[in-house]
């Protein structure tokens, strides 16, 4: 044993030596200069093979890494021999390995042309090229080298490393090329890779891959559902061509322009989710081909991440083909539904209304802590996908009352472990975020008043203030015939009676009492009335400025309404890009549709 250290000590002192003599080698494969480095090679014979620097590298690794030149890897290629492009660095790659790496599917084609053994090299890792490839998201090189890398005993495509490289695809959302594979290896997906990760257990991890987990903006949501998605075309993963693109033929268009590049976003994005969708449906039917404790522990497990997630479309799909998974839990005796509620997955918690009469037994469960549907929906769940204290206070109520409504009635008086029934684990809870959210509607409705009463005091005082003044006997405005008086005159009555409306709304909102209830319709309903007839009431404040404007002026500068009109616009409209969002948001989550519905009438269990 020592006398192998002794010798491995001896060959690191030589690369280390070598590597301070091939420096310029090193630089020139860096660099691409092929004039020095073939002076090199004329004038030392083992300069094609020599380790260099730390790693170990040859000049061949050196040059395909740094990915300047192709011409100087076609030279180098050429001048080794079949078992020379063979070499390993220090850590078992081969120049392969790291065109793997690098996407350099051309140095990729050069090496394995002239030594067809090299995509079944291992390195110290035991990943081949491919897997590196895989691994890097290089799709281009990935189907090349499934093409080259044969399956031969020890299999790239068998047992763990097989599983590795199809959870490699997964990451890196190639879904047509691990769709491939799996049709090829069908038993890989009832493997684990080192690591113990199913194929399953990767794909939850990617919610982006499935509808439901893609957060689309609302023109990708509009023009999303006009594409139709193609499904892999396994024909074309052999040929090498990009299966992960669209089908839909831009080229007769004007591929840089932004429109279009949008258009194929949305279907690529399509495609993605189908190709995912049909990755899951075989990777279901594969795992149901086992005994009924491993259908469970392969399918428990990402199911309940993908309720967690929210990802509908697994927990669908899952349920469907196998409705025991229903009743599975994890280590807190918690099932997908009491998971949905506990995390907030509305998405989730809707497939009850699916279930038919099954969904009676289904919110009947309770955890190891005692806690039914009720308690869970009684906890705090923070979110980060709505804006301000005082909203996530009305949206954990609309959970409470919705669970509230499928539960049994027993369970609202239902004690857990700890002697609390729902609603105190509710007020005991939520107490910091009702002050928290007190604070927040008492902070936007005093600045909102402040603004409001502002407008009640200018154009209350505008109203006796008329432009051009009055007739001195019997006090009839001048202007009272002119059409700009009236618009001023409407206007400015429109602006007092809007911003009156607005400053009560806030002062209503400053002196409620802020009970947890109010939360839920009172105090919204009063802040987007007040947000609604603030903004009214600042654009018919300016609309009477620019008519008073007009009416002064109009004798000696006739053009000047239409620059001041287009100027007064420019508040009005920056008020509404700053509040439209949040006032969309406080109607929607008010006044729109409840989150709660029957997805469909189809019937999953």
């Amino acid at each position: 044993m020592e006398d192998g250290n002794e010798e491995g000590k001896a060959a690191q002192k030589l690369g280390d030596q070598n590597g301070n003599r091939y420096l310029p080698l090193y630089k020139a494969a860096i660099l691409g200069n092929w004039i020095n480095a073939e002076e090199f090679f004329n004038s030392d014979s083992n300069a094609l093979t020599a380790k260099i620097l730390g790693l170990q590298e040859t000049a061949l690794h050196v040059s395909i890494s740094a990915g300047h030149s192709i011409e100087f890897v076609k030279n180098l290629v050429d001048r080794m021999s079949a078992d020379e492009l063979g070499l390993k660095n220090k850590y078992g790659n081969t120049p392969l390995h790291y065109a793997g790496i690098a996407g350099n599917t051309e140095a990729v084609k050069m090496l394995v042309g002239k030594n067809p053994r090299l995509p079944q090299e291992r390195d110290s890792g035991n990943d081949t090229p491919l897997h590196r490839a895989a691994a890097f998201a290089h799709k281009e090189t990935v189907q090349y080298l499934l093409l080259v890398t044969k399956d031969e005993d020890p299999s790239p495509f068998a047992n763990k490393d097989g599983v590795r490289l199809l959870n490699l695809l997964i990451t890196a959302d190639f879904y047509s090329i691990a769709l491939d594979l799996l049709k090829r290896y069908p038993t890989l997906a009832r493997g684990r890779n080192h690591g113990g990760v199913s194929a399953l257990d990767r794909l939850v991890e990617k919610p982006q891959a499935f509808a439901s987990g893609s957060r689309l903006g609302f023109f990708q949501r509009l023009f999303y559902h006009y594409f139709e998605g193609t499904s892999a075309d396994k024909e074309s993963a052999n040929r090498g061509e990009d299966v992960e693109n669209p089908g839909w033929n831009f080229d007769k268009y004007q591929k840089e322009s932004l429109q279009f590049q949008f258009l194929q976003q949305i279907q690529k994005t399509k495609l993605m989710h189908k190709q995912a969708m049909e990755l899951l449906r075989l990777l279901i039917s594969e795992a149901l081909k086992g005994s009924v404790s491993e259908a469970d522990d392969l399918l428990g497990p990402p199911t309940r991440i993908a309720a967690i997630l929210g990802i509908q479309e697994f927990v669908t799909e899952v349920i469907k083909s196998y409705p025991g998974t229903v009743w599975l839990r994890n280590m807190d005796g918690q099932n997908i539904f009491l998971l949905a509620v506990k995390h907030r997955q509305e998405k989730i918690f809707n497939l009850l209304y699916q279930m038919g009469t099954h969904n009676l037994f289904a919110t009947s469960l309770e955890d190891d802590f005692g806690n039914n549907m009720l308690h869970l929906a009684g906890k705090l769940e923070p979110s980060n996908k709505i804006s301000g204290a005082a909203l996530q206070m009305q949206r954990e109520l609309q959970w409470f009352k919705e669970v509230e409504k499928v539960v049994q009635p027993s369970y609202k008086e239902m004690k857990n472990k700890d002697g609390k029934i729902p609603r105190e684990v509710f007020t005991e809870e939520h107490k910091d975020l009702v002050g928290k959210g007190e604070k927040w509607m008492k902070d936007t409705a005093s600045s909102c008043a402040t603004v409001a009463a502002l407008v009640v005091t200018v154009v209350f005082a505008a109203a006796f203030t008329v432009p051009g003044g009055n007739h001195s006997e019997q006090g009839i405005p001048i202007y009272l015939k002119e059409t700009s008086f009236m618009i001023f005159a409407v206007s400015d009555a429109l602006g007092l009676f809007s911003s009156s409306t607005s400053l009560l709304m806030f002062l209503g909102i400053l002196t409620s009492r802020y009970s947890e209830e109010d939360f839920l319709k009172a105090l919204p309903m009063r802040l987007s009335i007040g947000l609604i007839t603030l903004f009214f009431s600042i654009a018919s404040m300016l609309v009477a400025f620019t008519a008073a404007f007009h009416l002064v002026l109009f004798h000696r500068v006739k053009w000047i309404t239409i620059p001041i009109g287009l100027t007064a616009c420019a508040p009005v409209t920056l008020f509404a890009l700053l509040q439209f969002p949040l006032l969309v948001e406080i109607v929607s989550s008010t006044f729109g549709p409840s989150i709660f519905y029957k997805q469909s009438e189809e019937i999953i269990f």
